[in-house]
Formats: C-alpha cells, structure tokens, sequence
C-alpha cells in the first residue's frame, strides 16, 4: 500500500530529474560556441505506475536517458558534399598559382616573347647585314630563353610543394584515423555500460566531418557504437584498429601513389578530397602543362635549328668567312634551351642568308614564317595554336574549379544551416529550459517540505 513515504520518494525522483535537465541545458549553453557540437536533452518518462485494486498509482518521473540531437541524413549529405568540395578548392588555389607562373597575356609571357622572336627575324630578312637588328634578336631570344627556364623551373618548383603538400596531407589523415580508432573504444567503453557517449560520438563525428574533406569516405556503425570506416574498399579504421596511409614516389616518372599500411599493402586509387585532388594535380594536370611547355620548346628549338643550319652568316675573319652548318639553339626543352654560344656571342653568326650574297634573306624569312607553319599534333596546329591551345585549357580548368567550389561550398553552407537549424544550440530554448526545470525543482522541494510538515503531524499525533 502507498504511504507516505511514498510521496516523499516521487519528490525525490522529480528533484532528481529537473536537476538532470538543469545540468543538461546548463551544458548545452556552455557549448553554444564549441564547435561540432550537438545539442542534447534530457528525456524525462513516467516512472513505471504502482498497480492497485482501483487502478494504477502513479510513482513520479525518471529520467531515461540524455538525447543528443543529430541528423544523420544531413550529416551524409554534408560529407557526401565535403570531399567534392576539397577537391575544387585545393585545384583552384594550385592552378591559380600555375596562371601566375605562365602571366597570359602579358609582355613577359612566353606568347608574347615568341611573337617578338619571330618578328626580328623577319626584320633582319629585309635587313640581312643590319647588326642592330640582330643584336636586337639575340636579346629576344635570350628573354625568350630565360622564360621558357624559369617557367619550366617555377612550374616544378609548385610540383615539388604539391608532393610535400601530400606527406603532410597524409600525416594529417592518420592522425585523425587514429583518434577516430581511440573515440571507437572509448564510446564503445562508455555504452556498453548502458550510458551516452554524447560528446565522444560529437568529437567523432568532427573528424569524420573533417576526413571527408580528404577522402572520399565510407562509414557504418554496428550496435555497440563502433564505426568502421573505409575508402576504395578498404578498411582505414575498424573498431579500435586503423589502417594509416603512406606516401610513396616513383622515381622512374616523379608519379606519387598512396599505399595503405596493411600486410597487402594496396596502392589506393585516390581520385576524389582534397588528397584525391592534389595527386591528380601533381601526377596529371601541372606535368601536362610541363610536358606542353617542353613540346613547345622542343619544337621550336628542332624548327629553328633545322632552317638555321642550311645558312650563312656574315663574312668575318681574315679572309673572310660566312659561319655555316650553326644550330640557333641548345638543349632539347624547356628546361634545357639555350642560344647556340657561338650565336650568343658573335651576331654575326646568325644565319640570314642562304647563299651567303649581300641582301639575302631567305634563311630569316624562312624562320620567321615558321610562326604560320603546322608544326604540333600531326601537324594540324601552328605554333601559336598550340600554345593559344594550352593557355585556354588552362583557363577552363580554373573556371571549372571556381565553377565546382563555389556550388559545392553554396551547397555546403545550406545543409550546414539545416543542420544547425536541428543541432545547434539555442540560448532563447536553453533559457526556457533553465526556468522550466528551476521551476519543477522548486515545485518537488516543496512537496518534501510538505511531506515532512505531515510526518511531523503524525509523529505529535502518536
């Protein structure tokens, strides 16, 4: 049978619970500011009802558990976002740097050099023993030189950063897979006691949040709260275990490869995140504007060289000779090219004549009209075509960047909102919530102030 005792007990239960809730909200408030952190709420039931001859009694509240509000749906849809908008970020910001390198159009750009270079040439065809015409053209050929090196030499040096990039990259990444593994079997820990790891899983969901920035990541939780978490089909963490990352570098063509860290020790095929989009930057997209850049020079040096050969320079020496048989340049590349020195140091030696007779130009105009000949991919294109060609390539790619990151961070920044708008925390609903539960606290203090009131009349009674 209830006594009276048992109102005393249902005042304990109400004040036990209303203080649960205070010190919930008070929680909540002092995280209003933290992070990936995820509003939580006391969940308050019935207790279960005492059952008497004319119905059931009830026995007070009791506080069932502390609910963390999240929406896993929105938490996929902002993931699922993430490492598509890691990958244009980090591709806009490299090949912008790559559009600094190459300065189109400009007076210093290599387009603009090899328009000059060309019409020199054609000047000293009009004017074959002109010797200001050509020093004027060693002096553009030597900043034609120097452009195509130090563009070729800034391109790798952002091709060598990018593969430093990348080891940091993947330090980074095992060191979240680590702590990821650590929150595993802590949560695990803490649940399989019957509580609510809320905060763990909060500072799990953070890095899973981060890590889908890197990689283009799978995840699933069984029931004791263990998240395995995999990329390519494989596993990078399982339980309380992870699978680090290493960086590896194929000297034969500079290509870098990401190895997972396993007995097997797969290459993944990375290809999306950030980490996805720095590979593709530094094995594909930054080599082919390196390996356009050689074509280009290589090109230009095996064309001009080719027509140079066959003439005469001016007569010099005693008796005089035309210099014959010279290449214009040295080298194979970009890297490599250079002015022939006997060129560089003696103009006359720049072959302008064919036969070697007073006013003949063929060899220059030949040269020169080398501007219009169809020298690239099969011999479809003209130099400037191809050049024109890998400049515009270059623009669209940064355009689809910027295109990319843009959408994909708009996008971002509405499910960031809707996710917000379910797990954030309110200071106006805290606020409420703090003067729902003082109210209740004071309400259940009452009723023992009461209960002991009738005891002490019962007690002078007897």
């Amino acid at each position: 049978m209830p006594g009276i005792f048992q109102s005393l007990d249902i005042a304990r239960r109400a004040i036990w619970a209303n203080r649960l809730g205070l010190d919930v909200a008070s929680h909540n408030i002092a995280n209003v500011n933290t992070p990936g952190y995820s509003r939580q709420r006391a969940v308050l039931q019935s207790a279960r009802p005492l059952t008497l001859i004319k119905g059931q009694l009830g026995l007070g509240v009791k506080a069932d558990q502390i609910e963390r509000i999240r929406s896993q749906l929105l938490d996929l849809q902002y993931r699922r976002a993430g490492h598509t908008f890691g990958k244009a970020e980090i591709q806009e910001n490299t090949l912008l740097q790559v559009e600094t390198v190459i300065q189109e159009p400009a007076e210093n750009s290599i387009g603009n050099l090899i328009t000059e270079f060309f019409s020199e040439f054609s000047k000293l065809a009009g004017e074959p023993e002109n010797t200001a015409i050509r020093n004027t053209l060693v002096q553009k050929a030597t900043g034609l030189v120097e452009a195509f090196r130090s563009k070729y030499e800034s391109l790798s040096e952002i091709r060598n950063s990018l593969r430093q990039e990348a080891g940091s990259m993947i330090n980074q990444i095992n060191e979240m897979l680590r702590q990821m593994a650590e929150l595993n079997a802590q949560i695990a820990g803490v649940e399989g006691g019957g509580g609510s790891a809320n905060d763990l899983r909060d500072q799990r969901d953070r890095l899973l949040d981060q890590l889908s920035e890197y990689l283009d990541v799978r995840y699933v939780e069984n029931d004791r709260g263990l998240m395995t978490v995999s990329v390519e089909g494989m596993m990078l963490v399982g339980g309380d275990t992870f699978n680090p990352l290493s960086l590896e570098t194929y000297q034969a063509d500079g290509v870098l490869k990401i190895r997972l860290k396993t007995d097997e020790g797969r290459i993944l095929s990375v290809q999306n995140g950030r980490l996805g989009g720095l590979i593709t930057l530094h094995n594909t997209t930054i080599q082919k504007v390196l390996d356009d850049l050689n074509t280009l020079a290589g090109n230009l040096i095996q064309e001009v060289n080719r027509i140079h050969r066959k003439g005469n320079g001016l007569p010099v020496g005693n008796p005089p000779q035309p210099a014959t048989g010279l290449d214009f340049f040295t080298g194979t590349d970009a890297q490599s090219i250079d002015i022939q020195p006997d060129v560089a140091d003696n103009v006359a030696n720049i072959a302008a004549s064919l036969d070697g007779s007073v006013g003949n130009g063929e060899v220059a105009l030949a040269i020169a009209n080398l501007r219009n000949k169809k020298l690239f991919n099969g011999r479809t294109e003209t130099l400037n075509d191809f050049y024109s060609n890998m400049i515009t390539n270059l623009g669209t790619e940064i355009q689809v960047a910027q295109d990319t990151r843009f959408n994909q961070q708009l996008l971002r920044d509405q499910i960031q909102n809707q996710r917000d708008s379910v797990s954030a925390v309110s200071l106006d609903e805290e606020m409420t919530n703090l003067i729902k539960y003082q109210r209740a606290l004071e309400a259940a203090a009452k009723i023992v102030r009461v209960v002991d009131e009738v005891l002490e009349t019962v007690i002078q009674m007897g």
